[in-house]
């Protein structure tokens, strides 16, 4: 294998607790690949698969100069299964950076809303913004100033900052001493004005009023399921709904076609509709899209946010729960914690009839004595396959989404009783027989 990369790291980038004090000088890598560039790339790629952040960081550097291999990317995907912690939000942000793959994100909010080091998850929320704005960049964020570690919530509240295009610090605000206080109810409080700020982004006007206009006010996360909107149609705003339904309002720009614009805004709750409008076809459908992408944004924002109740242990195996939608309780969000991590990272809103009879019968089966197949609770599900044990342990399998990048795999020593317990508890929410708070 050659010079072992320890030996050679300490050599480019000096004493190990000045490069964890004060980070690695990237300078000295490249100096060091211009004389020796066979050297470096080999104790790089060694470096990588011992899981080390500043080879990473390093391979980073050679690619912002046009001197990575031409397999980095191949590199950096193979190793970020079984990526975790500093090692993961490096990796995660030198593939996007490379890539422009956006699903990247997701590892590092991932590392933020887990239950790693304090240390890691500050290393996530400073990496975010950064990063291009998804909603689980926001809503992981979000989550962080909830944390109890108050340097994780500090850091959070910058990120939102970041993402809402303020470039001052909490620390500079008032609300930095409700972040840094004791109570989680102000931390939440400052988490959501935070928030509020950056979904203002998707606020705005699209078309033209004197053809076909739409204009919605930033979305509220206290109130997900109704958004503000305005309608002007011919020169006129139409009298209606001043607060639309967000699954009805985004169902409306994804599929009211030019033809049938008419049908849609009628049933959306509009009224007095000109007899007869003369509209472009392509700016109408350009108008819709803009509106369907600025719903879509904060409607994932919310899916992400809602945790009104936890049923179980995160660190082990648990649900947590959005409110539920009073125009649309078929649909629930309902976001499943396996191993200290989110198992549903790509849908967790739950088809509720269905979900909530899939967990009675399989909670049914192991007090039965009987294993069932453990997960198999229809699309919500879809990407995690597991094997269980009698005992209750879990092997799990969580399908990636990242082109060329392997599942990530586990197993939690879970017991029977407990699964049942979940399982239960959880249907009982969801179908208005337990207790919610």
């Amino acid at each position: 294998m050659g010079e072992p990369w320890h030996e050679f790291r300490r050599e480019v980038f000096g004493d190990p607790y000045l490069v964890w004090h004060e980070g690695a000088d990237v300078g000295a890598l490249t100096a060091e690949h211009a004389r020796e560039p066979e050297r470096v790339e080999r104790m790089v790629r060694l470096g990588v698969a011992e899981h080390d952040h500043v080879a990473v960081e390093s391979l980073g550097a050679l690619a912002r100069l046009g001197r990575a291999t031409s397999d980095a990317v191949a590199v950096l995907r193979a190793v970020l299964p079984s990526a975790d912690g500093k090692f993961r939000v490096r990796t995660a942000q030198v593939l996007c950076e490379m890539t422009g793959d956006d699903e990247t994100v997701s590892e590092v909010a991932a590392v933020l809303e887990g239950f790693g080091h304090w240390g890691d998850r500050i290393d996530a929320a400073l990496a975010l913004p950064s990063l291009p704005v998804t909603p689980r960049s926001a809503a992981a964020l979000h989550r962080g100033m909830l944390d109890e570690e108050s340097l994780v919530r500090h850091h959070s509240a910058n990120g939102l900052l970041r993402l809402a295009g303020r470039k001052t610090d909490i620390a500079d605000l008032r609300a930095f001493g409700r972040v840094t206080g004791e109570e989680p109810a102000q931390w939440r409080a400052v988490a959501d004005e935070l928030l509020g700020a950056v979904t203002a982004r998707t606020a705005g006007a699209w078309g033209d009023r004197e053809s076909f206009a739409v204009e919605l006010d930033a979305a509220d996360h206290r109130a997900p399921h109704l958004r503000a909107a305005r309608v002007h149609l011919a020169g006129t705003r139409l009298p209606g709904p001043d607060r639309l339904h967000v699954p009805a309002l985004r169902n409306f720009g994804a599929h009211a076609d030019y033809p049938n614009l008419r049908d849609a805004l009628e049933q959306l709750g509009f009224t007095d509709l000109p007899e007869s409008v003369a509209l472009d076809e392509e700016t109408t459908a350009a108008t819709l899209a803009a509106v369907t992408a600025a719903v879509d944004f904060d409607a994932d924002v919310a899916r992400w946010c809602a945790m009104d109740l936890v049923i179980g242990d995160r660190a082990r195996l648990a649900f947590e729960i959005g409110p539920a939608d009073p125009d649309g309780p078929r649909l629930r969000t309902c976001t499943l914690w396996l191993d200290g991590a989110i198992a549903t990272p790509f849908d967790n809103t739950a088809y509720v009839p269905q979900f909530v009879h899939s967990l009675r019968l399989d909670a049914g089966r192991y007090r039965a004595g009987r294993t069932p197949d453990f997960a198999r609770w229809g699309p919500t599900t879809e990407d995690l396959a597991t094997e269980s044990d009698p005992d209750g342990t879990v092997r799990y399998r969580l399908r990636s989404r990242i082109d060329g990048v392997a599942d990530r795999e586990g197993v939690v020593p879970l017991h029977v009783d407990e699964i049942v317990a979940v399982l239960e508890q959880t249907a009982d929410v969801l179908s208005g027989t337990g207790v919610t708070r």
